[in-house]
């Protein structure tokens, strides 16, 4: 292929609408999958596949099992990262979609205890790792080939659309489960009713699996592969010069995953232990906050491309650091009305101001010969170290604190200032040409007019 056949790819509206839909419904179907395996984790997976252990022990158990999948999450980075700047985006996102599609349909498949004793939770186990591994590749690829297809001045829009597909699936997976807890006794539930959201995914994941075999690669990874460009070596290469923005990624990552699995998980623990609410009001304030930070997650991405992306990222550290008490005190009242537009709030902010450019913005700290390699470092770092711990973190910390939410919020404080700095550090990016990335690092603060651009 020349450089005179990639170059209009940049151009086509029809390409570049197949490749959003491409990274939208991936990312629904990679987030609904790895949602779903939680939620059915703490409802029924103790008695399933633990049913010799005591109640404690199982959930624990159950629970375990549901971390390992964060731990393989570094490992897919790395190793579809280095895939990616290989052989290329879309060829990559093919086999993440494939191992997660046949990974979720097998748990939705898998015996249980009673029938094949203790292979039936190893292979839970198993098939959780394929998933944690596959989830790992995801980010760092749709957020390369989105931005590698969109005109420079629709990138933040463009990856917004990707990002927003990280809420619509945990929303489709919640709706999944709420319907079984209201139509399904206990027993049906553990029974058969939870293989339901596993096995439904299957019809999502051949749509996904359509819609990208008929994206192209990445115009931009083509031009690189045609000039030669692409590095032998992506993964010490990128660790040896781009070390700073590695840290950058992680950093501004690390404010974002903290309040995504605050919103999403430490919430619903906080409102059903701490404040007396019922579990059902729990799961509507996750549809709330899923919601909203969609709807940010869309609307402010597209700013981004007029105003920049470090003042939005910056707002929404500086917006999270002011509510991390009054967000809390807001759950206190126990008042459902209040309770949901807390969640509503938290949503846009880490949804609209930190999620939704993140694409956009940590692509455009990397050239394009270790673009996908170098996001999911830092990326998937911050997810296991930050993210993951964050509801346990948040449990213990109210814990010991007599059962108040005060030393969590400063541990918020503590890493989205974290973020802040990290934003500071990386500059702003969006005027970069990301063909010539390598030339342009140095200039972090970018002496390019800033003109009012179309969306």
């Amino acid at each position: 292929m020349t450089v005179q056949n990639i170059a209009p790819a940049h151009r086509d509206p029809a390409i570049l609408r197949r490749a959003i839909a491409a990274g939208f419904t991936g990312t629904v179907i990679e987030w609904y999958d790895f949602v779903i395996f939680g939620t059915v984790s703490v409802l029924v997976f103790s008695k399933v596949f633990y049913p010799e252990q005591t109640p404690f022990i199982a959930l624990l158990s159950s629970l375990g099992t549901f971390a390992i999948g964060f731990l393989a999450r570094p490992l897919g980075g790395i190793f579809f990262g280095h895939l990616g700047d290989r052989i290329g985006r879309r060829n990559t996102l093919m086999i993440t979609l494939a191992l997660m599609g046949v990974a979720t349909l097998l748990i939705g498949l898998l015996p249980s205890y009673a029938a094949i004793g203790v292979a039936a939770p190893a292979l839970l186990i198993l098939l959780r790792l394929v998933q944690g591994f596959s989830l790992g590749g995801e980010f760092g690829g749709v957020a390369t080939l989105l931005i590698e297809h969109a005109p420079k001045d629709r990138r933040g829009a463009v990856g917004g659309w990707a990002q927003a597909g990280g809420f619509v699936g945990p929303l489709l997976g919640t709706f999944v489960i709420l319907i079984l807890r209201s139509t399904l006794s206990d027993a049906e539930l553990i029974s058969w009713g939870w293989r339901v959201p596993f096995l439904l995914s299957v019809l999502l994941i051949v749509v996904a699996a359509y819609i990208r075999t008929h994206i192209t690669e990445s115009p931009e990874f083509e031009r690189a592969r045609a000039h030669k460009e692409l590095s032998k070596q992506p993964l010490r290469s990128v660790i040896k010069e781009y070390p700073k923005e590695i840290l950058c990624v992680f950093g501004m990552h690390a404010g974002n995953a903290l309040l995504f699995y605050t919103g999403l998980t430490f919430t619903v623990a906080y409102l059903t232990r701490n404040v007396g609410l019922s579990q059902t009001i729990a799961l509507w304030s996750n549809v709330v906050f899923l919601l909203a930070a969609t709807v940010g997650c869309i609307v402010i991405s597209r700013l981004s491309d007029r105003t920049g992306r470090k003042p939005i990222y910056l707002a929404g550290t500086i917006l999270g650091m002011v509510m991390a008490f009054p967000l809390f005190y807001l759950l206190d009242t126990g008042n459902t009305g209040i309770v949901l537009m807390a969640s509503a709030i938290m949503g846009i902010i880490e949804g609209g101001f930190l999620y939704g450019i993140q694409p956009s913005y940590f692509g455009e700290l990397f050239p394009t010969k270790f673009r996908y390699l170098g996001m999911s470092l830092g990326y998937q770092a911050a997810t296991v170290l930050v993210g993951a711990t964050a509801p346990m973190i948040g449990v213990i910390l109210t814990e010991r604190s007599g059962g108040h939410p005060w030393a969590f919020s400063l541990y918020l404080i503590a890493i989205l200032l974290m973020a802040a700095i990290a934003v500071l550090v990386a500059g702003e990016t969006m005027h970069r040409d990301i063909e010539r990335i390598d030339e342009q690092r140095s200039n972090s603060s970018n002496t390019e007019p800033q003109g009012r651009l179309n969306v």
